[in-house]
């Protein structure tokens, strides 16, 4: 592999309601299918050569959109699903914070180790998919894709880049945002790290929050 695209699924209903998901599923809403749209005309105009897609509906629905302008092989694989955040699945920021303050606190103070109760931390998302990590780049074909999650997503860029936990907890992937990382045009074993805005692009560097954004 030399090349490997990041791909968020498309906008879904929970998205739009700040509810959170991670194992559980919404469909897609108008804006999450224009977005998979265009990420199936970025990958086409890139020529990728075979998408890897975690099992959940979203990104089942959001790999049909693709697939339909970007006919290429499809693997799916448990280890590219969303960060399991337990006893919130299925409730809004504000349930979250109301029901479980102390937790929603600790959260806050530190996003990058906490644990969700019966969750996983990124952390544990890191390591669960390191070994899909270390296959992949191994794998047969110059051009691959993982269609995923936001989460699931920061922790391939955590395992490839090396960020730091104050890294991570800037970083952002908006549904219409599709990261690119190249391991050939780098000296020294570096990657390089770009990204696409809703098939524009491709922009140098990661796609980060601003310090006074949420």
């Amino acid at each position: 592999m030399d090349v490997l695209y990041l791909v968020r699924h498309g906008e879904t209903e929970w998205n739009r309601q700040q509810r959170m998901q991670g194992r559980l599923d919404s469909r897609l809403t108008a804006a999450g299918r224009a977005h998979a749209r265009a990420h199936a005309e970025l990958l086409a105009r890139e020529a990728v050569e075979h998408l890897f897609v975690s099992p959940l509906g979203r990104t089942r629905e959001t790999a049909d959109l693709i697939l339909e302008n970007c006919v290429v092989p499809v693997t799916f694989d448990d280890r590219l699903v969303e960060r399991s955040n337990g006893a919130w699945e299925g409730l809004t920021i504000d349930e979250i914070a109301q029901r479980y303050p102390d937790e929603w606190a600790a959260r806050m103070r530190d996003p990058f180790h906490h644990r969700p109760p019966d969750g996983e931390s990124l952390p544990d998302v890191v390591a669960r998919i390191a070994p899909f990590a270390a296959q992949i780049v191994r794998a047969p074909g110059s051009k691959l894709a993982i269609v995923s999650h936001g989460i699931a997503a920061r922790a391939f860029l955590t395992h490839f880049l090396g960020l730091a936990p104050a890294q991570v907890d800037r970083v952002r992937q908006p549904n219409d945002v599709v990261y690119r990382l190249d391991f050939t045009a780098a000296a020294g074993g570096a990657v390089r790290c770009a990204h696409f805005r809703g098939g524009d692009g491709p922009h140098p560097g990661l796609f980060v929050r601003a310090p006074d954004q949420a």
